[in-house]
């Protein structure tokens, strides 16, 4: 059985066996009942046996015959005996014939009409003749309807693989596309690094790529792993389907779903990574937004560590964070305000690695980086626990183009730019330093 329409081709199959094992009925039919609905599926036979294409479509609480019907099934009978005579037949062939328009050619005129009513799971086989059948009528009919229950439930599995197999399909094509999304955006990406390198007041972003490609790496591994699994276990419920083990099947397509909601997952992650990227990639709108600073910050502190670390994997250093909860959101604007977080962490990370470099031994690289509110204002704080700023530079290192970097190494913008995007934002950008002991950079802003 392939679909609903092959109900009717049953029934006149029945019918035929019925006349072949010398009885005689005047019709058959079957019902599916949709106990929700309060409707029973109905297709029958005409009085001879003829297929009948049409579906009738009967309510159960239409009519009393057919809610007995309805009540043998609930009660899970196997069969019931419906005798009907007089105005119950007469109601009952009124409702048939000229509400359902069930085709009739001398059934109408009938005295008596007795139908045996054999259950299955679903639903059920009914027969109808003019006088009572004996035991062995009943019996052959509940056989029937047990041998029929095997079929039907077959069909029912199979249109329930069909559809999983179908979502799964669908799955398939959503991963794919996330994948080919991802993969657009890194291109994406790389072509924007480009303009990072060639942009001097974007210099300093340059140390994020290699931070945001290892950031970027894990998620796009799992949307190519789970769409290389999704592929194979497509082919599996296939195979399981057509070997009619629907309930592998069944759990072969919870897989995949669940595979599917990984894809997603990891897809957004990754696109949340390049938005962000290029968002601060490019030239700043000057529009002051609503942000976390403590996501912001932390977020630069995790791309700086690792851009340090692909370009060169000796660096190591220890990270700690203290970050003020009640502070909120602050108007600022993002791609400004992330550029000078990003500048202060890189400038901390590089302190602590020279002085590592110069002591060995013992000594445990530390950048440390916090938020406080304080009243109307807030600060952001990046301490290290380097070398500290010589007091005979103290006053230059705001200075355009100043750096103590070797030659090549910084282009002496990087503080003077952070120094003007937290004066526009209304802050103060000041510095903390002993020398031999470190050095702390602190922001204070006012909350808008």
């Amino acid at each position: 059985m392939q679909n609903s329409n092959e109900l009717a081709e049953t029934a006149a199959i029945v019918f035929k066996q019925l006349i072949n094992l010398g009885i005689e009925p005047n019709r058959l039919f079957i019902g599916i009942i949709h106990d929700e609905r309060g409707q029973i599926e109905a297709w029958a036979t005409d009085e001879d046996g003829s297929r009948v294409s049409t579906e009738f479509m009967i309510y159960i609480n239409a009519n009393a015959s057919v809610k007995k019907m309805y009540e043998g099934w609930v009660e899970k009978k196997s069969s019931v005996i419906i005798d009907m005579q007089g105005k119950e037949l007469k109601e009952y062939l009124h409702y048939i014939g000229d509400v359902l328009h069930v085709p009739f050619k001398g059934g109408l005129s009938q005295k008596r009409r007795v139908q045996i009513i054999a259950y299955f799971s679903k639903g059920f086989i009914g027969m109808a003749s003019p006088d009572p059948q004996p035991e062995e009528t009943v019996k052959l009919l509940e056989r029937f309807a047990a041998v029929f229950n095997l079929t039907f439930t077959r069909f029912n599995d199979l249109k329930i693989a069909e559809k999983h197999a179908e979502q799964a399909e669908l799955d398939l094509i959503i991963l794919q596309t996330e994948k080919k999304r991802a993969e657009e955006a890194l291109t994406e990406l790389r072509a924007t690094q480009t303009q990072l390198i060639h942009s001097e007041k974007m210099a300093s972003l340059g140390e994020l790529t290699a931070g945001i490609a290892h950031e970027i790496q894990n998620p796009l591994n799992f949307v190519n792993n789970f769409s290389e699994v999704n592929t194979e276990l497509i082919d599996e419920l296939n195979q399981e389907i057509e070997k009619g083990n629907f309930d592998e099947a069944a759990l072969i397509a919870k897989d995949i779903k669940e595979n599917e909601e990984k894809i997603k997952h990891h897809g957004k992650r990754a696109e949340g990574i390049i938005k962000g990227m290029l968002q601060h990639s490019r030239s700043s709108s000057g529009v002051k937004e609503s942000v976390n600073i403590n996501i912001l910050a932390d977020e630069y502190l995790r791309l700086a560590y690792h851009g340090l670390r692909a370009k060169d994997k000796t660096f190591n250093a220890k990270m700690e964070t203290d970050f003020d909860e009640s502070i909120g959101k602050v108007n600022v604007v993002p791609q400004d305000f992330g550029r000078v977080i990003l500048n202060l962490i890189t400038n901390a990370f590089y302190a602590v690695m020279e002085k590592k470099n110069l002591n060995p031994d013992g000594y445990v690289p530390t950048v440390t980086l916090s938020t406080k509110k304080t009243g109307d204002r807030i600060e952001i704080r990046v301490k290290d626990n380097g070398n500290g700023i010589p007091k005979k530079v103290l006053d230059k290192i705001f200075q355009p183009f100043f750096t103590t970097k070797p030659t090549g190494q910084g282009t002496g913008l990087g503080l003077s730019l952070s120094y003007d995007i937290i004066k526009a934002h209304g802050g103060e950008l000041k510095v903390e330093t002993k020398e031999g002991e470190g050095a702390e950079f602190v922001i204070s802003l006012p909350i808008v």
